[in-house]
């Protein structure tokens, strides 16, 4: 039997090709689906996750989740060959925290459709560099969801040690899964003066979420490099 998000896009695909559901409907937000069909919503996200990959869905913030084709459509799938390399940034780079505070979910748009326990996170803001350079070349902002926030005390004692480290290392757990959005936008004025770059410089900006087993959420990541400095190298295949 195929795993159980799997088994949701099956059921997604179905309704689109039996019309119960057409090309320019919305589908219902994960948790009201999730209780719809009875799995849970991470089941749901990471379905809906599958079929955006492959050009069915499409997801906007605040504009809920649209279905733009009827049928799988062809694509280039990106991958690296593990997450121990797609997480290396975090290792092979210094992390240098400017400010850590605790937020409610609704005051940062980043975490719109993420739950942490209190409805507060842990928000971590700092920035990269290379050894021996002064000048970061990526503003980073880290949300931790409550049940990891005990990391506060390991981060400011420590020195050089990414969130989704200390949470490993406080909590023994490790990352097993990582979802990630790359796109380019103009740089913010804060952002764009700590990087040595002009205000709406286009950036690279990845959106990542973390997780650890059972797809609990570690970790939410939105961070922004300065493209001259920065580059990713993946594994092409096509599907």
């Amino acid at each position: 039997m195929s795993a159980l998000y799997k088994q949701v896009c099956d059921q997604v695909l179905q309704q689109i090709s039996e019309g119960v559901r057409k090309v320019g409907d919305r589908l219902p937000p994960e948790s009201e689906f999730a209780d719809e069909i009875g799995v849970s919503r991470s089941t749901v996200r990471m379905a809906f996750t599958e079929l955006e990959s492959i050009g069915v869905l499409r997801r906007r913030k605040r504009a809920g989740t649209e279905i733009i084709a009827a049928i799988p459509q062809p694509k280039f799938h990106m991958s690296t060959a593990s997450i121990h390399e797609l997480l290396s940034i975090g290792h092979d780079a210094e992390f240098h925290i400017s400010d850590i505070k605790t937020l409610p979910t609704k005051d940062v748009d980043a975490l719109d459709g993420y739950h942490s326990e209190t409805d507060h996170w842990l928000a971590v803001f700092g920035s990269r560099t290379m050894k021996d350079e002064a000048t970061p070349f990526c503003i980073n902002q880290v949300y931790v969801p409550a049940r990891f926030a005990g990391i506060e005390p390991l981060l400011k004692s420590s020195t050089n040690l990414s969130v989704f480290q200390a949470i490993e290392q406080a909590f023994e757990v490790s990352v097993s899964r990582v979802t990630q959005l790359t796109s380019i936008v103009p740089c913010p004025e804060g952002d764009a003066q700590v990087m040595g770059l002009e205000a709406g410089t286009s950036v690279l900006q990845i959106d990542a979420t973390l997780y650890v087993q059972n797809d609990t959420v570690m970790e939410v990541s939105v961070a922004r490099f300065d493209p001259s400095r920065f580059s990713m190298y993946t594994d092409v295949s096509i599907q």
